[in-house]
């Protein structure tokens, strides 16, 4: 009996204890899941926090974001950047209002999504004013991650008013794996009780106090650090040179190089910025991999880069450059892309201490010459080039003044016809004023307009005066206008001619266009399009200063041309060597004939040069014996009688 009482007391000890274990193991399961999602939630809070902190002081212009919805391009840098920051991987800007502003997704809300629906989770901020935390289980949705955080922070002015709120997603499937292993470590080797009420917050300290201090040095490293690169940003760069000015080495040469990508955007363009990024982290990589010990290098913004580079001599400088810029020309695979690209280079040889911003200065100076010349290249800074690059400056404020001003002007040249020395139209001929009331000259003030990316409106604006002036004069009389290589760049030049011709009145007929033949050696498809495209607006395609270029026979029928205009130089070689000039005049005019093209003398002065293209059957004249370039309001006896020479 008492045996049997023995077992059965046994047996329910055994029970009981099996029970109080499951019970046990169930409460530290239930208490460890607790403490987890509590100590996330905190971690989630706090990281969101430090993380909307960053971000509103590192984006320019909040409120004018706030107001409008739209990004600049400093802010689109850092929106591109931000979510690198901590493990916010999403995110999206409200206003006091609780109205969506931005979403990083997109970079775009505004006026392109709903921004007056107000989210329900951002009111209960703008009443409450505190931050708002939930945990997601994202393993089953796309591109999320497993545990993530979605925590709504308010962000308030110096009174304590709501001036936006920050919702970021948060990735916490690591901090959440480490806080549950760390919990049951506890739990086992110190009893759920202590754990949970010890242990937990102990823990959380101390992780919360270790992911602090990484977004404290990521925050760091974003503020002296390119984000995209890796590289030093320019601050950084100037405080680091600063010191190596001042304590130069006289048995060494200290340089400073700026590095600029020629034609980036055509990069972006053809290939998608993705693939832009990709390349300019190549070129970084290359220009780092080709410095020494002691050299540093930082990313200036956009496409430019800034070397320091210590050599010992300037032969080893320009040497090191030139192997930047061969190295940059070996083409990547980037985005499924075969990608090259080119460095134009300006280098400053340190001669003495000095001003940092001076030094920088002096090398852009330098790099802006050798775009310039061609690009793809290296130039030196010399004290001429400062005095060249300054008067270029003069002339280039002066150009967008003129532009802006209206202070450009159209001259008119005559264009005879050789038998009857009648007009039969005119060349418009851009003209501009210095300061001091003297015409800067043509080949002068051109390249740099087209250089500074001007000739399209200069172009633009010429094509409408010169089409309303011409209308004026008596039919059939033409007008003939240039063309820069850059206006068939894009794809407004044919709209551009069609509106100055519907603006006008001006009929298809009465306009003449000129280009060089510097036009149809690149893009030929895209050139011959356009021109097809013009042709069928009436207007007639001339080619200027013929015999100037490669004057290739293809292009003559290839593109269709109307007029041929010679070249003044061959005109003057008649002058020098009339035998051989006779002969070149002579087969050239056959040419364009038998290609039933008329064709132009140009530069004509002389009574004797006049009568001799007369004899090869030219068709027509133009030149100082027949009348100089003047003002519409000048040429009013040209358009009443035939002209004979002056």
């Amino acid at each position: 009996m008492f045996a049997r009482h023995v077992r059965f007391n046994l047996a329910n000890f055994i029970a009981a204890a099996v029970i109080g274990m499951c019970v046990l193991a169930a409460s530290v399961v239930v208490g460890v899941n607790f403490a987890v999602d509590h100590a996330v939630s905190v971690d989630a809070r706090a990281r969101a926090e430090d993380w909307a902190t960053y971000f509103v002081s590192t984006l320019p212009d909040l409120d004018r974001l706030l107001a409008t919805g739209q990004l600049d391009d400093r802010q689109s840098a850092v929106v591109a950047t931000a979510t690198k920051v901590g493990n916010v991987f999403r995110f999206k800007l409200y206003n006091a209002a609780g109205s969506a502003i931005l979403e990083s997704d997109t970079k775009a809300f505004g006026k392109d999504q709903d921004s007056d629906h107000v989210d329900e989770e951002a009111s209960e901020v703008v009443s409450t004013r505190q931050s708002l935390v939930s945990l997601n289980d994202g393993s089953n949705e796309r591109n999320m991650p497993a545990l993530y955080a979605e925590a709504y922070v308010p962000v308030l002015n110096a009174d304590g008013s709501l001036r936006a709120i920050v919702e970021a997603y948060v990735d916490q499937t690591k901090t959440a794996v480490l806080f549950k292993t760390s919990f049951e470590t506890l739990a086992i080797g110190l009893g759920l009780g202590i754990a949970i009420a010890f242990g937990a917050p102990a823990l959380a300290f101390l992780l919360r106090t270790n992911q602090a201090r990484e977004v404290k040095h990521r925050i760091e490293f974003l503020a002296r650090h390119d984000p995209m690169t890796s590289l030093l940003n320019r601050t950084s760069f100037a405080e680091m040179l600063a010191p190596r000015m001042s304590k130069r080495n006289e048995h060494a040469q200290l340089a400073v190089v700026f590095l600029d990508v020629d034609d980036f955007k055509t990069i972006n363009d053809s290939y998608g910025r993705d693939a832009g990024d990709e390349f300019l982290k190549h070129v970084a990589r290359t220009i780092a991999g080709l410095c020494l010990d002691g050299d540093f290098v930082a990313r200036a913004g956009g496409d430019q880069f800034i070397v320091a580079l210590t050599r010992s001599s300037q032969l080893e400088v320009t040497a090191t450059v030139e192997a930047m810029i061969a190295a940059v020309r070996e083409p990547i695979t980037a985005r499924g892309h075969r990608i090259s690209g080119r460095l134009s280079a300006g280098v400053y040889l340190v001669q003495s201490a000095g001003d940092v911003e001076d030094a920088l200065h002096q090398a852009d100076l330098a790099l802006y010459q050798a775009k310039i010349d061609g690009k793809n290249t290296v130039r030196l800074f010399s004290v001429e080039m400062e005095v060249r690059m300054r008067e270029r400056r003069v002339l280039e404020q002066l150009i967008r003044d003129a532009l802006t001003l209206g202070k450009f002007e159209l001259h008119y040249q005559p264009l005879l016809d050789v038998d009857s020395k009648t007009c039969k139209g005119f060349e418009a001929l851009l003209r501009l004023k210095d300061k001091n009331g003297a015409y800067v000259p043509p080949p002068t003030f051109i390249p740099i307009a087209e250089a500074i990316g001007l000739i399209d409106q200069i172009g633009r604006w010429a094509l409408q005066e010169a089409t309303r002036t011409a209308v004026l004069w008596p039919d059939p009389m033409f007008v003939s206008v240039n063309l820069s290589v850059r206006q068939f760049a894009g794809d407004h030049l044919v709209g551009d001619v069609e509106n100055a011709l519907k603006a006008s009145g001006l009929p298809g007929h009465r306009l003449e266009l000129e280009v060089t033949e510097s036009l149809l050696m690149e893009n030929t498809q895209s050139v011959a399009t356009q021109l097809k495209a013009l042709k069928g607006l009436g207007v007639s395609i001339a080619m200027d200063d013929f015999g100037t270029g490669y004057s290739s026979l293809s292009y003559l029928w290839q593109f269709g041309f109307d007029k041929l205009k010679i070249d003044r130089s061959f005109i003057m070689a008649l002058d020098v060597d009339e035998k051989k000039a006779l002969e070149i005049l002579d087969t050239i005019i056959v040419l364009a004939h038998r290609l039933e093209m008329k064709v132009t003398a140009e530069g004509i002065e002389t009574e004797k040069q006049a009568t001799i293209l007369a004899g090869l059957n030219c068709d027509q004249f133009q030149g100082y014996l027949y009348g100089k370039a003047a003002p519409a309001e000048n040429i009013a006896p040209m358009l009443l009688r035939k002209s004979e020479p002056v």
